[in-house]
């Protein structure tokens, strides 16, 4: 039996299929997808084990990762429903791991009838710097898995970057933060680089020094325990350009719209979890 399988290769499943195949022997990672070429493609690339079906990787792997849109998931658990059953009855030992966006431990236990049946389910949710390994996974607390298991799902995927655990509580605040913060980073990133052209700069110039001050701040805060906004005051000299933006920016309400679109995010992945 390979260690791990994915069902999926869009964007996060490319990432940590990409992650698991640098953390243990390729050989051990399967991937399928309802796009043929594309998960052929990929497992070529990465020089793993592709299969047509859900069902053949589900047999095929001990960690079974879900890696499909939510409005999908539904028809997919339809389908994989028999396959768990004859696992189970076969004692095959599977290990269900979730990175569906506003999916609860429940909707898995409920539509693919487990309980009673010993099948462990690990809910997580990675973002997009995993493709670099640089990403964040958190991890939702749950009693349904072993610390052991945990582990070993760490270590497989321990190239695509950091990890932490959350209680169910604030499984869901912590990954609003993680996996929606990119787009808005990027939309920030991209606004200093648009005053930076306006200002007189080349595109390519604007581009890397926004980026550049972006990942330096980063650094400068994650390596400080001071509270971020003291890290800004420290830019920010008496009628400094830096003051004068900020002025400006907490005129245009910044801070409330960053917090109303973090509420906003958090509202709909209860939204999304729904299943139809």
């Amino acid at each position: 039996m390979k260690k791990i399988a994915f069902i999926g290769s869009g964007t996060m499943g490319t990432a940590l299929a990409t992650a698991a195949c640098k953390g243990i022997d390729p050989s051990e990672v399967v991937i399928t997808d309802v796009v043929t070429e594309k998960g052929q493609k990929l497992a070529d690339e990465l020089g793993c084990n592709f299969v047509e079906t859900n069902g053949e990787a589900i047999k095929a792997a001990h960690y079974v990762v879900f890696c499909v849109k939510p409005q999908f998931l539904k028809g997919v658990l339809e389908e994989v429903k028999p396959v768990f059953a004859a696992c189970a009855e076969e004692g095959q030992e599977k290990i269900i791991v979730s990175i569906v966006a506003g999916v609860e431990v429940s909707t898995y236990m409920k539509e693919l009838e487990l309980e009673g049946k010993n099948v462990p389910v690990i809910r997580i949710l990675p973002n997009t710097a995993c493709l670099i390994g640089k990403g964040f996974i958190l991890i939702e607390q749950g009693d349904s898995y072993t610390k052991e298991q945990e582990d070993e799902f760490r270590y497989i995927l321990r190239e695509a970057g950091g990890f932490d655990s959350l209680p169910a509580s604030q499984f869901v605040a912590g990954t609003v933060l993680t996996s929606t913060s990119p787009a808005f980073i990027a939309m920030f990133a991209n606004s200093l680089a648009d005053g930076g052209v306006y200002n007189g700069l080349l595109r390519y110039q604007a581009r890397r020094y926004a980026l550049e001050g972006i990942l330096g701040t980063v650094q400068l805060f994650l390596q400080s325990e001071k509270h971020l906004e003291n890290l800004k005051d420290d830019v920010c000299s008496p009628a400094g350009p830096a003051m004068i933006g900020v002025k400006t920016l907490e005129d245009r309400g910044f801070r409330s719209s960053v917090i109303n679109a973090v509420v906003d995010a958090y509202k709909r992945f209860d939204e999304i979890g729904k299943l139809k």
